[in-house]
Formats: C-alpha cells, sequence, structure tokens
C-alpha cells in the first residue's frame, strides 16, 4: 500500500504540474490564465502537495509511523481545500474566501474566463461555476492518495 500511496500522490502532482503549465485545451483553458496566475499556483500548490510524499517516504526509512499519517493528513486537507473551493460554488453558491487569492476578480469571473471554455460533464445549477473534468480528476487522484497514505500509515 506504500507504494500505491507514494505513487498516487506523485502522480497527482505530476498531474496538477501539467494541467497547470501545458495546454490541453479543451481539457485545460491554461492559455486564458494570465502568467503569473500559474506561476502564484504552482508556487503556492505544489510544495504542499509534494510534503505528503516527503513524509510518507521519511516515515517509512526511519519507521515511524506517524510521519505516514501526517502525510496522509495533509493529503486530505489538500483535497478537502481543493472540495471546497470548486464544489461549495457548484452545490452551495458559497466562495471559499481563497479562491481568487489576490485576482482581483469573482470566482465567477475568474472561472468564466479560465475554465468554463473546458470540458465541464456536471449539469448547469443556475449560473453557478462547475467544476471540469480536469479538476475532478485531480480531486480523485488526491482523495484516492489521501485513503492510500492512511492505510499506509497503518502498516508502519
Amino acid at each position: 500500500m506504500f507504494v500505491t500511496a507514494l505513487l498516487l500522490v506523485v502522480a497527482a502532482v505530476a498531474y496538477f504540474l501539467l494541467t497547470t503549465l501545458v495546454d490541453f485545451f479543451p481539457f485545460n483553458n491554461v492559455r486564458e490564465a494570465k502568467r503569473s496566475e500559474k506561476l502564484t499556483e504552482v508556487a503556492v500548490n505544489a510544495p504542499v502537495m509534494a510534503l505528503p510524499a516527503l513524509l510518507l517516504v521519511w516515515a517509512a526509512a526511519a519507521g515511524l509511523p506517524a510521519l505516514a499519517y501526517a502525510g496522509a493528513a495533509l493529503e486530505l486537507l489538500v483535497v478537502l481545500g481543493g472540495l471546497a473551493l470548486w464544489w461549495l460554488p457548484y452545490l452551495a453558491g458559497v466562495t471559499v474566501p481563497w479562491a481568487t487569492a489576490g485576482t482581483g476578480e469573482s470566482w465567477a469571473a475568474l472561472h468564466a474566463r479560465t475554465y468554463a471554455k473546458t470540458v465541464i460533464v456536471l449539469p448547469r445549477r443556475g449560473d453557478r461555476p462547475r467544476p471540469n473534468l480536469e479538476h475532478m480528476i485531480l480531486h480523485t487522484l488526491i482523495l484516492a492518495a489521501a485513503v492510500c497514505a492512511f492505510a499506509a500509515a497503518t502498516t508502519l
């Protein structure tokens, strides 16, 4: 389970980096994102997303399950943050405070400019921003990594 957890964490980070920096339109729409937005997103999120992998490796090497649990908990926090960012506006019409961090735009405006033209499989709910397929896949990877990391921590 340790290897699976580690591979899922690394896969989620790699997927995040690719879909944030490389244009795969219409799967993503980074061509509409400002360079500064992409770099800020990578600088803020990639280290946090990669830390669980480091904690898992350190836990295995040192035989310290607490580090693996910390990595799993951090992975869970990452997915909860992503779900709050994307699913609260869609399901409840509530936008989290960090959604537009320093962009000077509302979440609805930022979404319309950068994500609304991407592949979206969910039905409309009024004028609420909908999670796109790119982020649904990312959240699934991170959630699977968190579950596997917790399972791996129990075996150390």
